[in-house]
């Protein structure tokens, strides 16, 4: 029952009695530093990511100032640009908390519907038959996540139709960094 009790139910019409199998779940950025992230870019990576980007740009800078025949104006906007891209970069890396794709919740698995809320369709990872690699038009890498439909009720059905690549019977995620068939193996193994 605690699957049941800690989801959020974002629609309406239903009851706490009633029974949920899928459901969609918003989490704070300190409950997302908790998760186990299965596919997604790791708080860690975006840390990498950003100190290497800082890193360049100081190259950048430091050649461009020391470059003879430059203008001022010529090394002045490309410094500035080089200082509001990485500020730019700062303010929408989250580096605490990374940008997960499929993650890890104790007995649940989710795949993020909306990164910016935070936001995952999540379900109990009994209900995972398979996860398999796939193609999302036009070459998006992806996992999909394959349920079983006799658990399936038509509340739960109405919940994974919300997902960003609805589906009636099965979850998919992008596999960010990371090969599908790992991915999916893990995600197997999870939910044994």
């Amino acid at each position: 029952m605690d699957f049941h009790h800690c989801c959020e139910i974002l629609y309406k019409g239903m009851s706490l009695t009633d029974e949920v199998n899928v459901c969609l779940r918003k989490y704070e950025k300190k409950e997302l530093k908790q998760l186990v992230i299965v596919a997604g870019i790791a708080p860690d990576a975006m840390r990498k990511v950003f100190a290497i980007w800082v890193l360049f740009s100081a190259i950048v800078g430091a050649v461009v100032a020391v470059a003879p025949g430059l203008t001022t104006q010529f090394i002045g906007l490309t410094l500035f640009i080089l200082v509001a891209f990485t500020a730019l970069m700062f303010g929408q890396s989250r580096m605490s908390e990374g940008w997960p794709a499929i993650v890890l919740d104790g007995d649940d698995i989710g795949v993020v519907r909306d990164p910016l809320k935070r936001e995952f369709v999540c379900v109990n990872k009994s209900l995972v038959t398979d996860a398999v690699p796939r193609i999302i038009n036009p070459n998006k890498k992806a996992v999909e996540i394959q349920l079983d439909v006799d658990k399936l009720s038509r509340q739960d059905v109405k919940v994974l139709n919300q997902a960003v690549w609805p589906r009636d019977n099965k979850l998919i995620g992008l596999a960010h960094f990371k090969r599908r068939e790992d991915v999916c193996e893990r995600i197997v193994d999870i939910c044994k």
